[in-house]
């Protein structure tokens, strides 16, 4: 195979010479992303001509993943949690079991609070509220180690509340459940194109994932 004597894209001299800097071509991980991002595809780049197309591709790179990954939390949110155990009109397959936890301090003056209004037979707010951002945690828990899974339901959901901390007041919500991959013929024709969006973003962010750079934006 010969040898690459000028940039494929500036023409620019590659030949080695002596007492001079020596310009060479990127690798191929970094053309490849250059040429992602690019209209016109090179077959590679040099130093000299690739400073600013390669940090432009750099930047597109953070961006387009920054945007998949929210775009892709709001996806998540479709996922189905479910406490029944089975359904039989899904064809779907079995995963693995998914767990979430939450533990928040309630604080001396939420207890004393507590049981005042609980001796009048009121519910604190507090307490409600802040048990519903622990289920509201666990649940998002449980959907993401779904969606890394590869699966898009969750079935048999079990709800577990308790204190802990030795009377410190520390509420703590637990959640578990089976993760499923459904058929999508299941699943309405408004869940599909949810679902069938979500395959397509992940595989997209799966994609940029390699390329080296990846790990630093």
């Amino acid at each position: 195979m010969s040898e690459i004597t000028e940039c494929p894209n500036c023409q620019a001299d590659l030949r080695k010479k002596a007492f001079y800097s020596n310009n060479k071509l990127l690798t191929n991980n970094e053309r490849d992303l250059i040429n992602e991002y690019s209209i016109e595809k090179k077959k590679g780049y040099c130093e000299k001509c690739s400073l600013a197309l390669y940090q432009q591709s750099v930047e597109k790179l953070k961006q387009e993943v920054e945007l998949l990954k929210s775009e892709l939390r709001e996806l998540i949110k479709n996922i189905p949690i479910l406490t029944i155990q089975n359904l039989p009109c899904w064809k779907y397959r079995i995963l693995q079991m998914v767990t979430g936890q939450s533990t928040t301090g309630t604080g001396a003056l939420t207890e004393f609070t507590s049981s005042f209004t609980d001796f009048f037979g009121q519910q604190s707010s507090r307490h409600n509220a802040k048990l519903k951002a622990g289920e509201e945690l666990c649940m998002a828990q449980i959907r993401h180690e779904t969606y890394e899974l590869g699966g898009n339901a969750i079935i048999g959901v079990d709800v577990d509340y308790s204190d802990a901390g030795g009377g410190k007041g520390m509420l703590i919500v637990c959640m578990s459940g089976t993760a499923i991959n459904v058929d999508l013929i299941c699943f309405s024709e408004l869940q599909q194109r949810s679902f069938g969006t979500l395959e397509k973003k992940k595989h997209r962010l799966e994609f940029l994932k390699n390329f080296k750079t990846y790990k630093t934006v």
